[in-house]
């Protein structure tokens, strides 16, 4: 089959058969709604959020534009010289989304790529799982290294602020001390920036938060504090702008239209593989990306662990750093220019697919105690160690055990859904359950021959959107054994997850969705004994 690339500078992109096809066939309509000028203008009127943004004032994260972030720059330096001198060096961001993936990707390249390896470790929590602040709270010596970014502006985000002013309260730090530990990440008008100066936290003002954000101070403050180059970065981001113009070797246009052509031809899923050693965390990055911003119209896939990919109709495959004339498509450029490329390309598919990229992602479910399933079906193992079924799909309610259940559970995945896995449990590869997990959906996968979407602790944003979802979900929960209280509340974090993942399935089963969940009793043996069960053993 012809394919055909698109060489910008060091960025190259490929599309070959009918996905090259179906690009070339929008390629017209984006020139002459002229999407690249009106994108590299900041045009309003391609979106209502944008419209709406304009009318209250209110300046928003654009695709590709590394202006807010060059405008912290100089305070961004200032904030990691006095955090080395204070002795700190790991960051904890805390927040979600996109841009804190992009934070994550950009911390951890830097540190690979540097001469001395001398990038700080840069974690993100964006949920209320306990183990990873266990572990931090714990380390004493680690504590002491640590300060604490805040880029979230929800009731999650600020749980978990209190949470670690807690712990450093507890080692014995005064107010002043505790707020020198944080940085605030905020649009002026956000509680979460009222919150900060109520505390006496360093505050960077940025733009309203979206999903566009790789280049915006949600992503860059953080990474800049962990060590990473911030005025290399966006220089050479800057560098690809030009490219994203032009009528000819556009590669933002051409790859937003190879996804966004693709969906328009019933190809609804992108299957995000391969992973070029030097940027480590993109394919999540990615697929958060093009979560946020097309609400369900596309669903990305991350071919994580090597899940099987079945050919089908409704699928495609987007390789980084690929094989031009066997993959679907490929991607290949530095990280800068990757970042723009995808911001880019993601905002031009949302045209092509009627998204608006800017409105806020939904938020969380409303927490509740109680999914509407009632008292748990049956439970497969030993008391204390035992796995409980909850649903309410008559198919599946009839089922006698794991291993029957989870047939059941993958023929219930249409020739053009997915199964859609969402842990609630630690996604640590090594102290927590996370590799156990990505080896659970990469067995479903096999038995299912359909995609698997691993998702951990919130619902893919097509829950509750305006867009039919495709899925059919199995979220696993578990006991936690040493929980974390909430100072000044009468619940601990463990309730929190646990009642996030409820309202998550109540939400689920209100969208028409096949729902499963799956409760551990004992997280290790209860995950044991589910990849045995995947694995066909009864």
């Amino acid at each position: 089959m012809s394919f055909t690339a698109v060489v910008s500078g060091e960025t190259a992109i490929t599309a070959r058969g009918p996905l090259k096809e179906d690009a070339e066939r929008v390629l017209g309509r984006l020139w002459i709604d002229q999407v690249p000028v009106r994108l590299a203008s900041e045009d309003a009127s391609l979106w209502p959020s944008a419209a709406t943004a304009g009318v209250e004032g209110r300046p928003l994260c654009w695709p590709g534009q590394p202006g807010p972030g060059r405008a912290v720059l100089d305070r961004a330096g200032e904030l990691r010289a006095q955090a080395r001198e204070d002795g700190l060096t790991d960051v904890v961001l805390l927040g979600g989304g996109a841009p804190a993936r992009a934070a994550e990707l950009i911390a951890r390249a830097h540190r690979l790529a540097g001469p001395d390896g001398d990038g700080a470790p840069l974690l993100v929590l964006d949920g209320p799982e306990p183990g990873p602040l266990l572990r931090i709270r714990e380390d004493p010596e680690r504590l002491d290294r640590t300060m604490v970014v805040v880029t979230g502006d929800d009731p999650g985000t600020e749980t978990l602020r209190r949470v670690f002013a807690e712990a450093l309260r507890d080692r014995g730090l005064s107010p002043a001390g505790v707020a020198r530990r944080f940085v605030t990440v905020a649009e002026p008008r956000a509680a979460a920036a009222k919150q900060a100066t109520e505390e006496g936290h360093p505050l960077v003002e940025a733009p309203a938060a979206t999903a566009f954000g790789a280049l915006s101070p949600y992503a860059l403050v953080p990474a800049a504090l962990a060590g990473a180059d911030m005025a290399t970065l966006l220089d050479e981001a800057t560098a690809v702008l030009p490219s994203l113009t032009r009528p000819e070797n556009n590669p933002g246009l051409v790859l937003g239209a190879i996804l966004g052509g693709a969906v328009r031809a019933g190809r609804r899923t992108a299957v995000l593989g391969g992973y070029p050693a030097a940027l480590p965390g993109i394919a999540r990055w990615v697929s958060l990306l093009l979560d946020e911003t097309t609400h369900g119209r596309l669903t990305p896939i991350v071919q994580d662990g090597g899940l099987p990919l079945v050919p089908a109709d409704d699928l495609f495959l987007v390789t980084f750093d690929g094989r031009p004339h066997q993959d679907d498509a490929t991607v290949a450029g530095p990280l800068a220019a990757q970042l723009v490329v995808w911001e880019y390309a993601a905002a031009v598919a949302s045209y092509l697919l009627e998204a608006d990229p800017l409105a806020p992602v939904a938020r969380p479910a409303p927490m509740t105690l109680d999914d509407g399933t009632g008292e748990p079906l049956f439970a497969d193992g030993d008391h204390g160690r035992a796995v409980e079924v909850h649903t309410t799909v008559p198919a599946l309610a009839d089922t006698s055990g794991l291993t029957e259940l989870l047939d059941a559970l993958a023929a219930r995945v249409g020739p053009e859904e997915h199964l859609a896995v969402l842990a609630y449990l630690d996604p640590d590869e090594a102290r927590g359950q996370g590799a156990q997990v990505r080896r659970l959906a990469a067995l479903l996968a096999a038995r299912c021959g359909r995609p698997v979407k691993l998702g951990w602790s919130a619902p893919p944003p097509a829950i509750g959107n305006d867009h039919p979802d495709a899925g059919v979900y199995l979220l696993v929960t578990g006991n936690v054994v040493r929980d974390v209280p909430v100072p000044g509340r009468h619940h601990r974090l463990g309730m929190l997850q646990l009642a996030r993942a409820l309202g998550d399935a109540r939400d689920a089963r209100a969208a028409g969705r096949p729902v499963v969940r799956l409760h551990l009793q004992n997280r290790w043996a209860g995950l044991t004994r589910l990849l045995d069960c995947a694995r066909g053993e009864r």
